[in-house]
């Protein structure tokens, strides 16, 4: 016997930290957490499951309209067709949600009472199966659940569905809190959670498993997502796989640019990390977020022109990926390093620049220098333009000087190579 354990599904889940440019990609992760649950449904008619199991939060909020609840409710129809049942606890997200209340289900569904904790039996299995839980009601939900749990049922395989943080999650907000002792001493035999977006198993013995939400919707959720297949037999849980069922992978890539000293070798790690991106995405296209890390002699150019290295990615990301790779923001997160020789270059540029100080406080020095550039440009001059302004070096001692006041600073940090050029 099979059944399926899903959780957090987050349907039409409103898009956060977006920064996409193409609007056939944002359309596309508008879709995602549907064609995502799509997925889901498919694969339990694939594998004969005997039930899925939704263990909390198939919502993001309370919708004003009824069409996410008519998409959820066609895909229910599709497992019904199938004899394939189908368990629902409701999460944080759904309690107060009118849909999730007002949603005719088909019968093939049920929903976990939110007044007490309940026992569902399925006898006619091939394996007895015993659920138990208890939905969230509206409003937080602090008390430990788990503890009024019933006790198992002997003869069946019995599962516990908990939406819960556990001890304490650092992304999740508390509910439902318990300790994994208080699931492992129950005396079931699997316990579905949900709640936590990061799939993890907690224990073997007896299972306590999170399978992660199933479809990621921003940067901060990446790598595969999906569901829990598990494979009973005798009573006994033979397999627990993790199946990945996201239409999109997000990503972060790490680019460390250390010792990297040109926009090539930084496009050449760039490019590698592409590459990899696509090996690992099984079809899937890739919406990922650059992080560019450590001290770099690129950071100027990183800093000043932003726009000209998101654009040089986005054409990597198109000549390598196609229409699979999706670049959502580019994060400076580097250093700035003085070249070897960068001392050197700022101790010679201050002294050159203390000279020219002193031969500009002298303004016959000033003078005898215009003098040696100006008067040969003069004598090739018709007469009639040997009058211009400027063209006497008598006249352009004070602009020499106010000139270089204005510019030394400038001038000292783009000589000491303090200043992207």
């Amino acid at each position: 016997m099979k059944f399926v354990h899903a959780a957090d599904i987050h349907l039409d889940s409103p898009l956060r930290e977006l920064s996409f440019e193409e609007g056939s990609q944002i359309d596309r992760l508008r879709r995602a957490t549907r064609d995502a649950f799509e997925r889901l449904v498919d694969f339990c008619i694939e594998q004969e499951a005997a039930f899925l199991i939704l263990a909390g939060d198939l919502y993001d909020h309370d919708y004003p309209n009824m069409q996410v609840a008519v998409f959820f409710r066609t895909q229910l129809s599709r497992l019904h067709a199938k004899g394939i049942r189908v368990i629902i606890k409701k999460g944080n997200h759904d309690a107060d949600n009118k849909i999730t209340s007002a949603l005719d289900l088909p019968s093939n569904t049920r929903v976990l009472s939110e007044r007490h904790p309940e026992t569902i039996l399925f006898d006619d299995l091939p394996i007895k199966v015993a659920v138990h839980g208890q939905s969230f009601s509206p409003g937080p939900v602090t008390e430990n659940l788990a503890l009024s749990y019933p006790s198992p049922v002997p003869g069946y395989f019995n599962i516990g569905v908990l939406h819960t943080s556990l001890s304490g999650s650092p992304d999740h907000a508390v509910y439902s809190p318990c300790k994994i002792e208080d699931l492992t001493t129950r005396g079931y035999d699997y316990w579905a959670l949900g709640h936590v977006h990061k799939a993890s198993v907690l224990s073997r013995d007896p299972w306590v498993v999170y399978p992660g939400n199933l479809q990621g919707r921003h940067s901060r959720e990446t790598g595969p997502k999906g569901c829990v297949l598990v494979t009973v037999e005798n009573a006994q849980v033979l397999h627990v796989e993790s199946i990945p069922l996201d239409v999109i992978r997000w990503s972060q890539i790490q680019i460390d640019l250390a010792g990297v000293s040109s926009e090539i070798g930084l496009m050449d790690k760039i490019r590698f990390e592409f590459t990899k991106l696509l090996r690992e995405s099984d079809g899937r296209p890739c919406a990922f977020r650059v992080n560019l890390n450590g001290p770099t002699l690129l950071h100027n150019t990183i800093e000043n022109r932003p726009l000209r290295l998101r654009q040089g990615i986005l054409e990597l990301a198109g000549e390598i990926g196609g229409d699979d790779l999706w670049l959502e923001k580019v994060k400076d997160y580097t250093t700035a390093v003085k070249a070897e020789n960068e001392s050197d270059q700022g101790e010679a540029a201050g002294e050159l620049f203390r000279i020219m100080r002193e031969l500009l406080e002298e303004d016959e020095g000033v003078l005898a220098l215009l003098k040696a550039e100006l008067e040969p440009l003069r004598g090739k001059l018709p007469e009639d333009l040997k009058g211009l302004a400027g063209i006497d070096p008598q006249d352009g001692v004070q602009w020499v000087k106010e000139t270089f006041g204005r510019l030394e600073p400038s001038l000292l940090l783009r000589l000491s190579g303090e200043k992207d050029s």
